[in-house]
């Protein structure tokens, strides 16, 4: 469902903390920004009052459970570090939920689920909400692993890979994808990614060798999160669309990859 302008509407934060080394959790409770959302859609939310930081900063919905919301976000910069200080009380201003979620029907296909870094929590929220086969996450180190208690609800077998081998394979989470496609009849699956370039990018260049379709939520910096400002252009073979609106889930067939 995507949304023309949104208008903000005013929050009060009921939780903001750190739960591990790489993730601060925001909760807040809104009957608009809580209503029909689909795993993959975003908050733009504005941080600060007046121009600073100025552009609005766009956030994966992480779980939406009646009228409270679930962010989960990680302190990159001088928007998120504002952020992070945030306390129960306070007041934000976002819109929501905006953009083209993750496809909740696929056809008597098995899910596979491939995350990264931020794209670890909507694909959590996927995995929650409907039927998955795995659930399959990457990180650089043990460190960063979402809590395990954070992963309880979800519907999936949980497959992890560090980087430096602190935990479940060592390597890249593409060996894991590559493994499951390599030993199972890989037109039993449909892919769904969310991550850093580089990792979607080898994604879907493994679902094209195994003739696997799919979807990667791929978003580009978002200035104004409803379609006005062109800054988020993606590549597609139909010619640039904006991943805010037409976006930020495109499925693999449209893409252009370089």
């Amino acid at each position: 469902m995507s949304h023309s302008k949104g208008s903000d509407e005013i929050l009060t934060i009921l939780a903001n903390g750190k739960i591990n080394e790489k993730y601060y959790k925001l909760i807040f409770s809104s009957p608009k920004l809580s209503r029909g959302v689909v795993p993959g859609q975003f908050l733009h939310m504005k941080i600060t009052q007046g121009n600073d930081p100025y552009l609005r900063r766009p956030f994966s919905y992480y779980r939406v459970t009646g009228q409270k919301v679930e962010v989960l976000y990680e302190v990159l910069g001088y928007g998120t570090q504002v952020l992070c200080q945030k306390k129960k009380g306070e007041k934000l201003k976002a819109m929501g939920p905006l953009g083209k979620g993750f496809s909740a029907k696929i056809d008597k296909k098995k899910r596979i689920l491939v995350a990264g870094g931020v794209g670890v929590p909507p694909l959590v929220f996927l995995a929650e909400k409907y039927p998955t086969e795995y659930l399959l996450i990457g990180t650089k180190s043990k460190a960063e692993l979402m809590p395990r208690r954070e992963l309880k609800r979800a519907k999936a077998k949980v497959l992890y890979s560090t980087e430096d081998g602190s935990f479940g394979t060592k390597g890249r989470v593409t060996l894991l994808l590559e493994k499951i496609l390599a030993d199972q009849d890989p037109d039993e699956f449909f892919i769904q990614t969310c991550g850093p370039k580089p990792m979607m990018q080898a994604v879907i260049t493994l679902a094209r060798k195994y003739g696997v379709e799919g979807e990667a939520s791929w978003d580009e910096s978002m200035a104004c999160g409803v379609g006005a400002c062109l800054g988020c252009m993606v590549e597609t073979v139909a010619g640039r669309v904006r991943a805010c609106v037409e976006g930020p889930v495109i499925p693999f067939k449209d893409l252009v990859i370089p």
